[in-house]
Protein backbone atom coordinates (compact mmCIF):
# COMPACT_ATOMS: atom_id res chain seq x y z
CA UNK A 1 0.00 0.00 0.00
CA UNK A 2 1.21 3.82 -1.03
CA UNK A 3 -0.67 6.40 0.21
CA UNK A 4 -1.41 9.56 -1.00
CA UNK A 5 -2.38 11.34 2.91
CA UNK A 6 -4.45 14.84 1.80
CA UNK A 7 -4.63 16.95 4.47
CA UNK A 8 -4.28 20.84 5.79
CA UNK A 9 -5.30 21.27 9.49
CA UNK A 10 -3.46 20.51 12.45
CA UNK A 11 -5.76 17.73 14.02
CA UNK A 12 -4.54 15.66 11.16
CA UNK A 13 -0.58 15.78 12.03
CA UNK A 14 -0.45 12.59 14.40
CA UNK A 15 -2.42 10.66 12.07
CA UNK A 16 -0.12 11.63 9.33
CA UNK A 17 2.78 10.91 11.17
CA UNK A 18 1.67 7.10 12.61
CA UNK A 19 1.28 6.32 8.77
CA UNK A 20 4.66 8.15 7.76
CA UNK A 21 6.28 5.70 10.79
CA UNK A 22 4.81 2.66 9.27
CA UNK A 23 6.49 3.64 5.63
CA UNK A 24 3.01 3.85 3.81
CA UNK A 25 3.21 7.70 2.77
CA UNK A 26 4.64 8.19 -0.80
CA UNK A 27 3.35 11.86 -1.21
CA UNK A 28 1.66 14.83 1.12
CA UNK A 29 -1.17 16.61 -0.71
CA UNK A 30 -2.40 19.43 1.30
CA UNK A 31 -3.35 23.25 0.30
CA UNK A 32 -1.23 26.02 -0.69
CA UNK A 33 0.50 28.30 1.66
CA UNK A 34 -1.62 31.36 2.93
CA UNK A 35 -0.34 35.02 3.52
CA UNK A 36 -0.31 36.10 7.12
CA UNK A 37 -2.16 38.26 8.96
CA UNK A 38 0.88 41.09 8.97
CA UNK A 39 2.55 41.72 6.03
CA UNK A 40 3.19 39.71 3.06
CA UNK A 41 4.78 36.48 4.06
CA UNK A 42 3.62 33.15 3.24
CA UNK A 43 2.84 30.64 6.24
CA UNK A 44 2.61 27.25 5.38
CA UNK A 45 0.40 24.67 6.70
CA UNK A 46 2.08 23.01 9.43
CA UNK A 47 2.10 19.19 8.34
CA UNK A 48 3.61 20.27 5.11
CA UNK A 49 6.63 21.07 7.57
CA UNK A 50 6.50 17.87 9.30
CA UNK A 51 6.61 15.96 5.62
CA UNK A 52 9.60 17.71 4.30
CA UNK A 53 11.39 17.10 7.34
CA UNK A 54 10.47 13.10 6.46
CA UNK A 55 11.37 13.99 2.79
CA UNK A 56 8.38 13.52 2.25
CA UNK A 57 7.26 14.95 -1.30
CA UNK A 58 4.80 17.76 -1.10
CA UNK A 59 1.69 18.77 -3.48
CA UNK A 60 -0.38 21.97 -3.13
CA UNK A 61 -2.35 22.18 -5.77
CA UNK A 62 -5.17 25.60 -5.81
CA UNK A 63 -7.37 22.71 -7.86
CA UNK A 64 -7.32 19.19 -8.71
CA UNK A 65 -7.59 19.25 -12.59
CA UNK A 66 -6.36 16.93 -15.54
CA UNK A 67 -2.35 17.89 -15.16
CA UNK A 68 -2.54 18.01 -11.16
CA UNK A 69 -3.89 14.17 -11.27
CA UNK A 70 -1.46 13.45 -13.57
CA UNK A 71 1.28 14.86 -11.96
CA UNK A 72 0.13 13.38 -8.69
CA UNK A 73 -0.20 9.79 -10.16
CA UNK A 74 3.45 9.76 -11.56
CA UNK A 75 5.33 11.24 -8.89
CA UNK A 76 3.32 9.22 -6.10
CA UNK A 77 2.83 5.99 -7.60
CA UNK A 78 -0.16 5.52 -5.02
CA UNK A 79 -2.83 3.17 -4.63
CA UNK A 80 -4.55 4.39 -1.61
CA UNK A 81 -5.74 7.99 -0.56
CA UNK A 82 -6.48 8.86 2.76
CA UNK A 83 -7.99 12.61 3.48
CA UNK A 84 -8.63 14.37 7.07
CA UNK A 85 -9.32 17.67 7.23
CA UNK A 86 -7.59 18.38 3.45
CA UNK A 87 -10.26 21.42 3.19
CA UNK A 88 -11.62 20.33 -0.55
CA UNK A 89 -14.21 18.35 -2.25
CA UNK A 90 -12.56 15.15 -4.85
CA UNK A 91 -14.11 15.12 -8.00
CA UNK A 92 -15.11 11.35 -9.54
CA UNK A 93 -11.84 11.57 -11.73
CA UNK A 94 -9.69 12.57 -8.88
CA UNK A 95 -11.19 9.48 -6.89
CA UNK A 96 -10.75 7.18 -10.19
CA UNK A 97 -7.55 7.12 -9.71
CA UNK A 98 -7.13 5.16 -6.28
CA UNK A 99 -8.50 1.43 -5.84
CA UNK A 100 -8.87 2.63 -1.98
CA UNK A 101 -10.33 6.34 -0.38
CA UNK A 102 -10.37 6.41 3.03
CA UNK A 103 -11.70 9.96 4.70
CA UNK A 104 -10.76 10.21 8.48
CA UNK A 105 -14.10 11.83 10.09
CA UNK A 106 -13.92 13.31 13.52
CA UNK A 107 -17.75 12.55 14.33
CA UNK A 108 -20.11 9.32 14.79
CA UNK A 109 -21.39 9.29 11.25
CA UNK A 110 -24.04 10.39 9.55
CA UNK A 111 -23.82 12.92 12.79
CA UNK A 112 -22.53 16.01 11.67
CA UNK A 113 -21.25 15.79 8.48
CA UNK A 114 -19.74 18.81 6.82
CA UNK A 115 -16.45 21.03 7.81
CA UNK A 116 -17.27 21.78 11.55
CA UNK A 117 -18.37 18.58 13.62
CA UNK A 118 -16.29 19.89 16.53
CA UNK A 119 -18.06 22.76 16.91
CA UNK A 120 -21.66 21.73 16.39
CA UNK A 121 -20.81 19.03 19.06
CA UNK A 122 -19.62 21.33 22.03
CA UNK A 123 -22.45 23.50 20.63
CA UNK A 124 -24.91 21.20 21.03
CA UNK A 125 -23.53 20.02 24.34
CA UNK A 126 -23.33 16.57 23.40
CA UNK A 127 -22.44 13.73 26.03
CA UNK A 128 -19.61 12.13 23.79
CA UNK A 129 -18.09 12.45 21.00
CA UNK A 130 -16.12 9.79 18.22
CA UNK A 131 -14.19 9.30 14.75
CA UNK A 132 -15.17 7.43 11.58
CA UNK A 133 -13.02 6.19 9.05
CA UNK A 134 -15.14 5.48 5.69
CA UNK A 135 -15.07 5.57 2.15
CA UNK A 136 -14.73 8.66 -0.19
CA UNK A 137 -18.31 9.10 -2.08
CA UNK A 138 -19.02 12.31 -4.11
CA UNK A 139 -21.47 13.19 -1.49
CA UNK A 140 -19.85 14.73 1.41
CA UNK A 141 -19.84 12.01 4.47
CA UNK A 142 -21.54 10.22 3.40
CA UNK A 143 -19.53 6.85 2.37
CA UNK A 144 -19.64 3.30 3.89
CA UNK A 145 -18.10 3.61 7.19
CA UNK A 146 -15.12 0.66 8.19
CA UNK A 147 -14.29 1.71 11.85
CA UNK A 148 -15.86 4.13 14.48
CA UNK A 149 -15.53 5.20 18.38
CA UNK A 150 -16.71 7.08 20.54
CA UNK A 151 -15.12 8.91 23.94
CA UNK A 152 -16.74 10.29 26.61
CA UNK A 153 -17.33 14.46 26.75
CA UNK A 154 -16.80 16.06 30.80
CA UNK A 155 -18.72 19.64 29.17
CA UNK A 156 -15.67 21.35 29.89
CA UNK A 157 -13.65 21.44 26.82
CA UNK A 158 -13.19 23.71 24.30
CA UNK A 159 -12.70 23.71 20.34
CA UNK A 160 -9.12 23.37 20.84
CA UNK A 161 -8.63 21.00 23.25
CA UNK A 162 -11.36 18.47 21.58
CA UNK A 163 -9.24 19.01 18.40
CA UNK A 164 -5.90 17.80 20.59
CA UNK A 165 -8.13 14.86 21.80
CA UNK A 166 -9.14 13.85 18.72
CA UNK A 167 -5.88 14.24 16.78
CA UNK A 168 -4.11 11.96 19.84
CA UNK A 169 -7.10 9.58 19.86
CA UNK A 170 -7.30 9.45 15.53
CA UNK A 171 -3.48 8.82 15.65
CA UNK A 172 -4.15 5.49 17.79
CA UNK A 173 -7.68 4.65 15.78
CA UNK A 174 -5.29 5.27 12.51
CA UNK A 175 -2.32 3.16 13.03
CA UNK A 176 -4.41 -0.24 14.39
CA UNK A 177 -6.96 0.55 10.91
CA UNK A 178 -3.84 0.60 8.59
CA UNK A 179 -1.97 -2.04 9.88
CA UNK A 180 -4.55 -4.43 8.71
CA UNK A 181 -7.53 -2.59 6.32
CA UNK A 182 -8.39 -6.14 5.15
CA UNK A 183 -9.96 -6.70 8.42
CA UNK A 184 -12.68 -4.24 8.40
CA UNK A 185 -15.66 -4.63 6.74
CA UNK A 186 -17.92 -2.06 5.66
CA UNK A 187 -21.45 -0.48 6.59
CA UNK A 188 -23.76 1.71 5.14
CA UNK A 189 -24.47 4.86 7.42
CA UNK A 190 -27.24 4.30 9.79
CA UNK A 191 -30.02 6.94 11.15
CA UNK A 192 -31.04 10.07 9.93
CA UNK A 193 -27.72 12.67 8.39
CA UNK A 194 -27.39 15.72 10.05
CA UNK A 195 -24.79 18.71 8.50
CA UNK A 196 -22.61 21.37 9.66
CA UNK A 197 -21.33 24.79 8.02
CA UNK A 198 -18.35 26.79 7.99
CA UNK A 199 -17.90 28.80 10.85
CA UNK A 200 -18.26 32.82 10.52
CA UNK A 201 -17.32 35.36 12.58
CA UNK A 202 -20.49 36.97 12.97
CA UNK A 203 -21.59 33.17 14.93
CA UNK A 204 -18.79 34.59 17.66
CA UNK A 205 -21.11 37.76 18.53
CA UNK A 206 -23.22 36.90 22.31
CA UNK A 207 -26.30 37.48 23.27
CA UNK A 208 -26.74 37.86 26.71
CA UNK A 209 -30.01 37.04 27.06
CA UNK A 210 -29.56 33.30 26.41
CA UNK A 211 -29.39 31.05 28.67
CA UNK A 212 -25.85 30.62 30.88
CA UNK A 213 -25.98 26.55 29.33
CA UNK A 214 -25.94 28.44 25.63
CA UNK A 215 -23.37 30.58 26.35
CA UNK A 216 -20.60 28.27 28.24
CA UNK A 217 -21.18 25.92 24.83
CA UNK A 218 -20.81 28.61 22.70
CA UNK A 219 -17.70 30.36 24.05
CA UNK A 220 -16.04 26.86 24.28
CA UNK A 221 -17.65 26.34 20.58
CA UNK A 222 -15.88 29.62 19.20
CA UNK A 223 -12.47 28.95 20.97
CA UNK A 224 -10.31 29.65 19.26
CA UNK A 225 -11.72 31.17 16.47
CA UNK A 226 -13.80 33.71 16.32
CA UNK A 227 -13.48 33.64 19.55
CA UNK A 228 -16.85 34.57 21.66
CA UNK A 229 -17.48 38.18 20.81
CA UNK A 230 -19.27 41.18 22.34
CA UNK A 231 -18.18 44.69 23.66
CA UNK A 232 -16.79 46.55 27.21
CA UNK A 233 -17.58 49.80 27.26
CA UNK A 234 -17.94 50.43 23.44
CA UNK A 235 -15.12 48.01 22.77
CA UNK A 236 -14.62 45.18 21.85
CA UNK A 237 -14.18 41.91 24.10
CA UNK A 238 -13.19 38.87 24.08
CA UNK A 239 -14.85 36.35 26.53
CA UNK A 240 -12.54 32.88 25.92
CA UNK A 241 -13.10 30.13 28.59
CA UNK A 242 -15.42 29.06 31.08
CA UNK A 243 -15.54 27.91 34.65
CA UNK A 244 -16.92 24.78 35.58
CA UNK A 245 -18.95 21.78 33.48
CA UNK A 246 -21.91 22.74 30.83
CA UNK A 247 -23.50 19.69 32.56
CA UNK A 248 -23.30 20.85 36.10
CA UNK A 249 -26.04 23.12 37.88
CA UNK A 250 -26.20 26.66 37.16
CA UNK A 251 -26.53 29.28 40.07
CA UNK A 252 -29.91 31.35 39.17
CA UNK A 253 -29.97 35.32 38.74
CA UNK A 254 -30.72 37.62 41.05
CA UNK A 255 -32.68 39.65 38.79
CA UNK A 256 -29.63 41.78 37.13
CA UNK A 257 -29.46 42.97 33.54
CA UNK A 258 -28.06 40.16 31.38
CA UNK A 259 -24.41 40.77 30.90
CA UNK A 260 -23.98 42.39 33.42
CA UNK A 261 -20.33 41.83 35.33
CA UNK A 262 -21.88 40.75 38.88
CA UNK A 263 -18.03 40.28 40.48
CA UNK A 264 -15.27 38.38 40.71
CA UNK A 265 -15.02 35.05 42.06
CA UNK A 266 -11.51 33.06 43.18
CA UNK A 267 -11.53 29.72 41.48
CA UNK A 268 -14.06 30.73 39.52
CA UNK A 269 -13.61 34.09 37.56
CA UNK A 270 -15.83 37.05 36.90
CA UNK A 271 -19.33 36.37 37.55
CA UNK A 272 -21.59 37.34 34.67
CA UNK A 273 -25.24 37.47 34.46
CA UNK A 274 -27.09 35.95 31.78
CA UNK A 275 -30.98 35.27 30.93
CA UNK A 276 -31.03 32.63 33.14
CA UNK A 277 -28.10 32.19 35.46
CA UNK A 278 -24.52 32.98 35.86
CA UNK A 279 -21.69 32.19 33.97
CA UNK A 280 -17.96 32.65 35.47
CA UNK A 281 -15.69 33.52 32.54
CA UNK A 282 -11.88 32.48 33.35
CA UNK A 283 -9.89 34.07 30.28
CA UNK A 284 -10.38 37.46 28.31
CA UNK A 285 -9.13 39.47 26.10
CA UNK A 286 -9.41 43.29 24.95
CA UNK A 287 -8.74 44.73 21.77
CA UNK A 288 -5.15 44.84 20.41
CA UNK A 289 -3.82 43.03 23.41
CA UNK A 290 -2.99 39.19 24.63
CA UNK A 291 -5.13 37.06 25.95
CA UNK A 292 -5.17 37.30 30.32
CA UNK A 293 -6.64 35.20 32.93
CA UNK A 294 -9.84 36.73 34.48
CA UNK A 295 -7.83 37.79 37.60
CA UNK A 296 -4.97 39.45 36.09
CA UNK A 297 -8.00 41.83 33.89
CA UNK A 298 -9.50 42.58 36.75
CA UNK A 299 -6.36 43.68 39.09
CA UNK A 300 -6.13 46.33 35.73
CA UNK A 301 -9.70 47.23 35.90
CA UNK A 302 -11.56 47.85 38.98
CA UNK A 303 -14.02 49.55 37.40
CA UNK A 304 -15.73 47.04 35.46
CA UNK A 305 -18.01 45.82 38.33
CA UNK A 306 -21.77 46.60 37.01
CA UNK A 307 -20.81 47.56 33.91
CA UNK A 308 -22.87 45.43 31.23
CA UNK A 309 -21.45 43.85 28.42
CA UNK A 310 -22.67 44.14 24.86
CA UNK A 311 -24.20 48.03 25.37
Amino acid sequence: MKIVFAATGDIAIPAFEALVEKNLVSMLLTAPDQRGKRGNKLIPPKIKEIALSFSIPVFQPERIGRKEREYIVAEAKADTLVSFCYGKIFGPKFLSCFSEKYNIHPSILPKYRGCAPLYATILNRDGKYGISIQDISEKVDEGDVFSSMEFPLDGKEDRKTLEEIVSIKARDMVSSFFSNPDAFSPHRQEGDGSYTNFIRKEDGILDFSKSAEELHALIRALYPWPKGTTTLDGCPFYLLGVSSSVFAPFEKTNGEIPGTIVSYEDGKGLKVATGNGYLYVTRVQEACRKEMDAKSFVNGRKDIFGKVLGE
